[in-house]
């Protein structure tokens, strides 16, 4: 995914070909084709790895209690804009596929209710257990200002200071926590409409864990069965798959063991990136 990354942001979406990627991931364009069925796949699968990324980063800072409420806030915020900075080329390339392609339109669907409900999940954990009933209106007003700001950032390249404007943002939010708080009015956005948002915001960003570590012991065994090497090779990689599934699976898997048979997988080219992908799946109760 790495290499595809770079190819779409150095090339645009449309200037780089499945073939291209396959050969400077040194594989095969069929083997590549295993893993995503589409180019647009491809695509998909780089934005939700990023976004899961963002949301790790996003709940380091609320574990962190060393840090104050409020800069906890602006830290989220500036993740956010960092996020779609880096990100920018991808978002472009959605804004032009979403009038031609049946992918593009759900996937930003589903991933706009995954960030509301992260977005939902910061604010109440900075303005406290009395707002909840009115965290919707919030979020909203909240995503309604990131948005303008994130627009000139992202696509109208304005040299905004994102520091500054988080700091402006959380000022906004601590006025709006303010005036909710002093006027005592009713909620305007229950909470029961956007269940079905938030249901499809989990399904399409917090894939299990397991089932995610399964599938890529799978593509292991296929791309080893791809490799230019010898029966004997294969099987010696095959069982260090074997191992590795066996040990993930433990009651109390070894971290050493592990790394080992991951760098032992990684010395074949083709399954280096799959090693690194499952590299954070090892924790003391991997």
């Amino acid at each position: 995914m790495e290499s595809a990354m770079r190819f779409f942001s150095e090339k645009g979406y449309d200037g780089t070909s499945i073939q291209e990627i396959a050969d400077d991931c040194r594989i095969a364009k069929g083997s590549l084709y295993k893993f995503f069925p589409s180019k647009e796949d491809l695509l998909l699968e780089i934005y939700l790895t990023q976004v899961n990324k963002l949301y790790d980063k996003l709940d380091a800072i609320r574990r962190d209690k060393a840090l104050d409420p409020r800069d906890a806030l602006i830290r989220e915020i500036e993740c956010n804009f960092d996020f779609f900075l880096e990100n920018r080329f991808i978002m472009r390339e959605f804004k032009t596929l979403s009038s031609t392609s049946n992918k593009i339109g759900p996937f930003m669907h589903r991933m706009r209710s995954g960030l509301l409900d992260s977005c939902r999940n910061g604010l109440l954990q900075y303005v406290g257990k009395d707002l909840e009933a009115h965290i919707w209106e919030m979020v909203c007003v909240f995503s309604g200002i990131m948005k303008e700001f994130m627009h000139l950032v992202v696509f109208d390249n304005k040299p905004l200071n994102v520091r500054d404007l988080s700091a402006f943002i959380a000022d906004r939010i601590d006025s709006l926590a303010s005036d909710i708080r002093r006027n005592q009015r009713e909620p305007v956005v229950p909470g029961s409409i956007m269940e079905e948002l938030l249901v499809a915001g989990h399904s399409c960003f917090r894939t299990s864990p397991l089932d995610l570590r399964t599938e890529l012991l799978r593509s292991a065994r296929t791309t080893i069965q791809e490799l230019a090497v010898t029966n004997h090779r294969k099987k010696e990689l095959e069982e260090a798959v074997a191992l590795l599934e066996a040990e993930f699976e433990g009651e109390e898997p070894k971290p050493v063991i592990l790394h080992a048979l991951l760098q032992f997988l990684s010395i074949e080219y083709p399954l280096a990136c799959i090693a690194k992908q499952l590299e954070k799946y090892v924790t003391p109760h991997s």
